[in-house]
Formats: C-alpha cells, structure tokens, sequence
C-alpha cells in the first residue's frame, strides 16, 4: 500500500502542475457485489459468497483530450473462507489510478497504477503494479450510453501468514461493461452493469494459484465544472 501511496501522491503533482483549460471534477461513490473463487495448482476449487465493495470514485478532466481517474474500493463486510476450524475472515482491497486519453468520441486508452490486496486473521497479501486498456462509450437514446473497458495488470507483491512469507508476482485482467444515464439539469451520473477479473498468483517458492471475481456493479457520480 505503501508504494500505491506514493504514486498517488507524484501523480496529483504532476496533475497539478499542468496549465489548465477548465476544469471538470466528477465526485461519487463506486460499488462492486463480487463472488470469489479460487483454484489452486492442484485444480481444487474454493467458493467465498459475494461481498460488497464500497469507495470514493474521483474523475478530474484537466485537458480535452486528457483526465485522471481514482477508484479506491474496499469491502464493507468481509469474505469469510471455509477452514477446518472454522472460517477465515477477509478483508479485500481493490484501486486503481489512471491517466486517460481520449482517442476518439467514443474510445480512450488509459494507463496507470493497480493496487490489489486482502487481509485475514493471521497476515496479507498484497501487490502493486501497472495496468492499462481501453474503454469505449456508445451514446444510446436520452442521454443514456453504454460503456466498456477492458484491462490488463501486471503486480509484485508479499504474502504473509504465520506458516510463511513470500513474494509473488500477479498477471490478469479485467472486464466491465455498464449502462449508464447523465441527469444534465443536475450534473449526475447513475450507472449499473457488470464487472469481471481475474488474475494468476506465482509465488517464489513455485506455488500458484488462480483467483475469479464477477458481479454487479453500481456507480453514483455528481459533476462539477468551471472555467
């Protein structure tokens, strides 16, 4: 978390230092109801119900063609994994910190930083690295348009727990697809849609493991702008 909080902090002074043209800041709140499914390199398969994932959502348009974006999401209730004794309660973080440019009306590209993690009783998992893709927006009728994005991440992280500690490496992506309506007299967006990720855990000692999210998602977005 450490190395996501720096570069979120080189990031906002680099933002803040551009000249310019208007300013456009977008303020809400994200949230992602998410199954778990794990598989590790024995093909076993462990099955966690859905929790919610809530956060900040902070967009800020500083050029025409070019924006920032945050999301910082962290479950409001914890995942509870099954063990012998019992079950094992976890807590997941999921944010990402990304530059935008817009290509086209309807295509941009966006590359940034990608902060994964998850606590538990007895230690943490956790990693940081870079992710980009492209995200697309198809108006539709009255001021409602479908969007889309697809990512891929790329993470170095540390595992602790009391039988050990070790560092991995982490190779995903993820897919979102929303429907979404913009309320121009007040400056609000409204979404819901779908969002899917997955990515591959190789640890240094040789032990892998896959990890599966995918549910429902809803976005809540006020805007502002100025001259």
């Amino acid at each position: 978390m450490k190395q996501f909080t720096i570069i979120l902090i080189f990031f906002m002074l680099f933002i803040t230092s551009i000249q310019l043209y208007a300013d456009d800041l977008s303020i809400g709140i994200s949230s992602w109801y998410a199954d778990w499914k794990m598989v590790n390199e024995d093909n076993e398969t462990l099955k966690m119900d859905p929790a919610l994932y809530i956060g900040p959502s902070i967009a800020y348009q500083f050029s025409e063609r070019w924006s920032a974006t945050f999301v910082g999401l962290v479950t409001a209730n914890q995942y509870e994994m099954p063990e012998e004794n019992g079950t094992n309660k976890i807590r997941r973080y999921d944010n990402d910190l990304a530059l935008n440019y817009q290509l086209h009306r309807f295509i941009k590209i966006f590359a940034g930083a990608k902060y994964l993690g998850f606590t538990f009783k007895d230690g943490k998992h956790y990693g940081t690295g870079p992710g980009g893709g492209i995200g697309l927006t198809i108006p539709l009728i009255n001021n409602f348009y479908l969007l889309g994005n697809a990512s891929l991440l790329y993470l170095w992280g540390h595992h602790d727990d009391n039988s050990s500690n070790r560092d991995f490496t982490e190779f995903g992506y993820n897919l979102a697809a929303q429907l979404a309506y913009y309320a121009t007299s007040v400056g609000v967006t409204a979404s819901i849609g779908y969002r899917y990720q997955y990515f591959k855990s190789k640890y240094d000692t040789g032990e892998q493991n896959k990890h599966m999210f995918k549910g429902f998602t809803a976005l809540l977005v006020k805007s502002f702008h100025w001259d």
